[in-house]
This record gives structure tokens, sequence and C-alpha cells, in this order.
């Protein structure tokens, strides 16, 4: 079975014959399901804050680049882009060790306040230099959000439940950037930019204040520990007291994880498939730039993108647990052969005369299934490993993979702006897209195959 696969047997095994009366069973269940979802809800409300937080510079860089005082244009807007970058990378570095110390649900809440201040503080900026400094705290402040939901899922979910719950986040990441494109797209026409950073911050704000009211550290720390709860209690405690890297220290983790072949294919893969996100920043200056938009409306355009990844992602963590790891293989692979079509398509449609009014709308289609194809790759395969994998250290790995992640989407901020930034540009970006998907889907290939073989001889030798 996938499961068995995956966790290497059966633990926590419930006494056959031990049957409480169906009543008991009932309440049990409800109470159990009532915090699992509660910490489900208040992980993705709190990932939407740090989301916010991150795609509002996307939706503001048309406004902030027609505005005199500033003095920006496509190149230094890439440059803003890739300090957060840079804040990103130098987050997953120390922010998994940090959540592994301290524990997940205090560095996530303090993650959240720390982005929705210096988010406030970004819409009073001028300068290039303060830009960079506050939006390299902002994303440092986001980066630590996946590293801290990887502790509280540890402590919170059996291993049949991973995929759908990183299915849950990963949709509550792209709900929040469909509904920030709309919404803060929509007061650009009633605002300015700077308002919208104001408004952006005060609402994560709101956010962090809220969140240590529902978000608990672990089962026992609820208060309810239902009979059905005290067995998943049991079930997590077995596999962590028997996980490999249980005694293990941090530096002994990290000597691990590099020997693992497949830890440097998915860290590769994360890194060329953040490079294909890091377009998602720049849609909306692509699409004002390419078909002379207005910003409000080539924000609210540009919406396509995250809506399409939001699709993905809420129906691949349910897909993934119930896939063998051979079907993964298939699956995974062609949806990221559709995203490299996607990306041909709009450099084509880019090379000869179309309608205007068609060639956006055929782009926006296209957009809209990059997304879709690249989401779920991008998001379930590393975060169910890093677990799997990482058990107590599972922070750590998932800050240094993505570490590899931000390394490569940080070059493309800077390369890319200043590819973008030239004359005819806009067909150069894509070119670099083009080739990266084609690594990217290689790499990811190679990684879900390797997964697969693993785990049939474990299988086998059970």
């Amino acid at each position: 079975m996938r499961h068995e696969t995956r966790t290497g047997g059966t633990i926590g095994a419930v006494d056959e014959h031990a049957h409480p009366p169906i009543g008991n069973n009932f309440v049990n269940n409800n109470v159990n399901m009532r915090w699992e979802f509660q910490i489900v809800v208040t992980m993705c409300l709190g990932y939407a804050m740090l989301m916010m937080c991150r795609t509002v510079v996307g939706v503001a860089g048309p406004a902030m680049l027609l505005d005199p005082e500033l003095h920006l244009d496509t190149a230094s807007f890439g440059a803003i882009l890739g300090w957060g970058t840079a804040g990103n990378l130098t987050g997953k570095l120390t922010n998994g060790i940090i959540a592994d110390k301290f524990g997940g649900t205090k560095i996530f809440i303090s993650a959240v306040a720390l982005a929705a201040i210096t988010t406030i503080i970004f819409g009073t900026l001028s300068s290039n230099t303060a830009f960079f400094a506050f939006y390299f705290l902002t994303i440092f402040a986001k980066s630590a959000g996946w590293p801290s939901m990887a502790n509280i899922i540890r402590v919170w979910f059996t291993h049949a439940k991973h995929g759908r719950v990183w299915g849950f986040v990963a949709t509550s990441s792209r709900i929040s950037s469909v509904a920030t494109t709309l919404l803060i797209s929509s007061l650009l026409l009633v605002m300015t930019w700077r308002g919208l950073f104001f408004t952006a911050g005060v609402i994560a704000l709101a956010g962090a204040i809220i969140l240590p009211k529902y978000l608990k550290n672990s089962w026992q720390a609820s208060g309810e520990l239902s009979e059905e709860s005290e067995k998943t209690v049991d079930e997590v405690t077995a596999w962590v007291n028997a996980h490999p890297l249980n005694e293990v220290d941090a530096l002994g983790a990290i000597l691990v994880f590099i020997k693992s072949s497949q830890f440097w294919l998915i860290s590769l893969g994360i890194s060329s498939l953040a490079v294909l996100f890091e377009f998602q920043l720049f849609i909306p200056i692509y699409l004002s730039e390419t078909f002379s938009l207005v910003p409000a409306h080539a924000g609210i355009t540009s919406a396509a993108f995250p809506l399409g990844c939001l699709i993905a992602v809420f129906t691949a963590g349910f897909v993934y647990d119930r896939l063998s790891s051979k079907n993964i293989i298939y699956v995974f692979g062609a949806t990221l052969v559709v995203a490299i079509l996607c990306l041909l398509s709009l450099r084509f449609l880019g090379t000869i005369e179309w309608d205007a009014d068609l060639e956006l709308i055929l782009t926006i289609g296209l957009i809209f299934l990059f997304g879709f194809a690249i989401s779920p790759s991008y998001y379930i395969p590393m975060s169910v490993f890093s677990i799997n994998f990482g058990g107590k250290h599972c922070g750590l790995l998932v800050g240094l993979i993505d570490a590899f992640g931000y390394a490569g989407a940080m070059a493309f901020d800077f390369i890319g702006g200043e590819v973008a930034n030239k004359e005819g540009g806009w067909q150069d970006f894509i070119s670099i897209l083009i080739v990266t998907s084609f690594i990217s889907a290689v790499i990811m290939v190679t990684f879900l195959y390797i997964d697969y073989a693993k785990s049939t001889i474990k299988n086998a030798q059970e």
C-alpha cells in the first residue's frame, strides 16, 4: 500500500479486539476532526497573510514604475525582487533550524507579525536602498512559513494525511495570491500604491494578533485529548522515536542530507521550479508593457496565474495520497510537459501578428494553464519528502531545499529584470523560462523515479 511504503510499515497499531462504544467513537472522532480542522484553517490563514505581504509588491509594481518620485525601471524593480529573494534565501538557511529548536507555532506567528510590520514600513519609503532592505526583511519573515508549518504538521498529523494537509496549505497560499491580486489591484483604482502596502500590512498584523488563540503547539497543548487524538499522538510519537535521525543533531542531519541523491535532485528541481514561479511577480509588468494595460487592469489580469495554481494544489494533495509512487511519476511528469508547451506557446504568440484582443485572451489562458501545471510539482513532493526524510529536522531540510530554490530565483530576478528591460526583451525573458522548464522536468521526473525505486525495494524487503 502507498502509506506502508512511505512510513516503512505499520506503526502505532491499535488492538483490533478493543472496540469502544459507537457513541464514544463518534464523539472522539468529532473532537479529533475539529482540532485538526482548526489547525489546518489557522495555518492556511496565517500563511495567507505571509503570501499577501509578498504578493503586494508584484501587484503594485506597474504603479511604482509610473511614480515619478521613485525613478524606477524594470531593471531596478527586478533588483528589489532580487533582494527580496536574497531575504528568502537567508531565511531558509536559518529559520528552519530555529523552527526545529523553538517549535513551529512560535516562529510561525512571529514571522507573520514581522512581515506585517515591514510591509507597512515599505509603503512609506522612496529610495531604492530602503526598498531593498525592507523587502529583504519582509521576505526573510515570509521564508519561515513553510519550515514552521512542517513542524506543526509533523506533531499534529499522521503520515496518511500529510499530502492532503500540504495540499490545503498550498491552496491557502494560492487563494491569498488570487485574492490579493484581485482585491489590491482593484484598490489601485481608488488609492495609491502606498495605500496598498498599508492595507496589506494592517490586515496581516491583525492576523498575527488573532493566531495565538487558535494555533496550538501540539495535541497536548490543545487541552482536549480524546481517545482518537490519543491514538494519533501515539502513532506520531512512535514514528518520531523510530526515525533514523531521531538521535542526530542538526550537523549530523545535514551530513545525512548531503549524502542523499534524493536531496540533491529535489533541491535542484525546486531551484528550477522557483525560477518559473518568479514569473508571477513579473506578470503585471509583462502584461502592462506587452498589451499597454493600465496598472490596475494588468494586476487583475495577472490573477490568472495564481488562479491556476489554486485549482491545481487544491486537488493535488488528495490525488498525491491516493496515487502509487509509479503513477506519481506519470501524473507529475505530464503536468511539467504541459508547462513547457505553455511557455513555447507564449513565445510563439510574440513572433507573429495577431488580433490584439485574441492574443490577450490566449495569453491569459496560457498563463492560467502554466500556473496550474507547475504548482503541484513545486509544492507537494518536496513537502512530503521533507517530513518523511527529515523527521524532527524537517524544518532544517525544508529550509535547505528552499534555499536552493531561492538562490535560483534570486539570480533570475536580477537577470530577468535586465533582460526584460531591453527592447524586445520579453521574448528573451520567456526563452530563459523555456530552458529552465526543460531542466525542471528532467530533474523532477528523475527524483520521482528514484523515490519509486527505493520505495519498491523497501517494500520488497518488508
